[in-house]
């Protein structure tokens, strides 16, 4: 059974939004920001939170994010999209498994990431624990393995021309699939236009 001790939380915030129009992570819901939703989420689950972010972001987060959260900024790395902000939290921490949760998914809840947690402690040979849902696997909410993320990051070093995306990388690894019976796909949606902010 996997130890929860060694597993952190992360919140991908990084991104430029260009279909949203303005900074997805401060959006306000409720007036609370999504990047702060998100970061309580799984500060309620009994995790350490780190949201990653790009340099440019730092100022306009530094007022926004709740102090108990960590601000880390995107390494300079070959690849991009979820995959650089995965692998630069495994640069600051190359011993933790990760929970990724991306500040773009409203309808997450305390009780799927319980029960993603629960997957990953009951089976915990694989390099990779993630939801499938309608025959289609869902990278986010995911949990990542250090000792797998080590081998990704190592391959990329050694790639004249990287090519890599997140799919790639679960494909490529031992990826354990959690099909849950009561979760619909609205759970998974990620809000990229304004109007999926209503």
């Amino acid at each position: 059974m996997k130890n929860n001790a060694i597993l952190h939380g992360l919140i991908l915030s990084g991104g430029e939004s260009r279909r949203m129009g303005r900074d997805k992570g401060l959006i306000q819901t409720e007036s609370v920001a999504w990047v702060n939703r998100a970061g309580e989420l799984l500060r309620n689950i009994g995790l350490p939170v780190s949201i990653m972010i790009r340099e440019q972001q730092r100022a306009a987060y530094s007022t926004e994010v709740y102090p108990v959260f960590e601000l880390l900024e995107d390494q300079d790395l070959v690849v991009g999209g979820p995959l650089k902000g995965l692998l630069s939290f495994h640069h600051y921490y190359p011993d933790k498994d990760v929970l990724v949760l991306p500040c773009d998914m409203p309808h997450i809840t305390e009780s799927t990431l319980r029960d993603l947690i629960g997957f990953y402690q009951n089976h915990s040979d694989h390099d990779a624990w993630v939801f499938e849902e309608g025959n289609l696997i869902q990278p986010f909410p995911g949990i990542y393995a250090a000792s797998y993320l080590f081998k990704v990051d190592k391959q990329l070093r050694l790639e004249a021309t990287p090519r890599l995306c997140l799919m790639d990388v679960m494909k490529g690894g031992r990826t354990a699939t959690y099909r849950p019976k009561t979760i619909t796909t609205k759970v998974f949606l990620n809000a990229n236009y304004p109007e999926d902010v209503q």
